[in-house]
């Protein structure tokens, strides 16, 4: 897909992804034998592996079925798009993007797991606007991330925000100014800064064009504000 129109060249952000995470019990996977497994009692290596291998079934299920959508949607050639399994892992790479889903064990609570499922390396906007790609990914995120080409300075942020006296605006922050959460009134989403990233937290899981529908909105919000509008601003 021809994307050049709408990379993220022209401004501050160097990269973004788009993130999920779940969580779930062991013991309720598919491939546990109650009457020949233990939950595991510590996120070991050996434990991971042991999850992995659990996982896996499921893992290829749901990367074959996305696997299918995408050659579908997106008329893929055999050498456009590829699938791999393992170490708890499922990965998804394309010429246009790369799609991971990982298991891993929630370390102080070792018979629970988490996924992460993770929506990186797009070649542009127009890819995650495309209504095709959309029905095809499903609701699968809560988060993007977004990171900066170089570092900025959250006391910067706090003080334009502040400064700006925008009724519609309210940040928070620790004495430290190590970051900062910035909210807008009538939206649910938390804009986190920090010196590398800004991460965009959503109330509930959506499609990629539905996250970038809310990130535009939160851009156009803060587009006055000195310094946040050129942090902000997508294409």
């Amino acid at each position: 897909m021809d994307s050049s129109e709408n990379d993220f060249s022209n401004n501050l952000i160097r990269h973004l992804t788009l993130v999920g995470e779940q969580e779930g019990v062991v013991k309720r996977l598919d491939g546990f034998d109650k009457s020949r497994h233990t939950v595991p009692r510590f996120a070991s290596d050996r434990a991971q592996q042991f999850l992995a291998r659990l996982a896996e079934p499921e893992l290829v299920e749901w990367g074959e079925e996305l696997f299918a959508a995408y050659r579908e949607a997106m008329e893929y050639r055999r050498k456009d798009i590829t699938l791999s399994v393992e170490n708890g892992v499922a990965r998804i790479a394309s010429k246009d993007f790369a799609l991971e889903r990982r298991y891993s064990l929630i370390e102080d609570s070792p018979d629970s797991y988490r996924f992460e499922t993770e929506l990186m390396d797009a070649s542009g906007l127009e890819l995650l606007e495309h209504e095709p790609f959309n029905q095809s990914t499903g609701s699968l995120f809560e988060r993007m991330r977004c990171v900066f080409k170089r570092e900025i300075s959250v006391e910067d942020v706090v003080d334009g925000i502040e400064d700006a006296k925008e009724s519609d605006l309210s940040v928070d922050y620790p004495s430290t100014c190590e970051s900062c959460d910035v909210r807008i009134a009538g939206q649910n989403a938390v804009f986190r800064f920090d010196a590398a990233t800004l991460e965009i937290r959503y109330p509930s899981f959506g499609m990629p064009r539905q996250l970038i529908e809310a990130y535009r909105a939160m851009a156009n919000a803060l587009a006055s504000v000195d310094v946040v509008g050129d942090l902000v601003r997508i294409g």
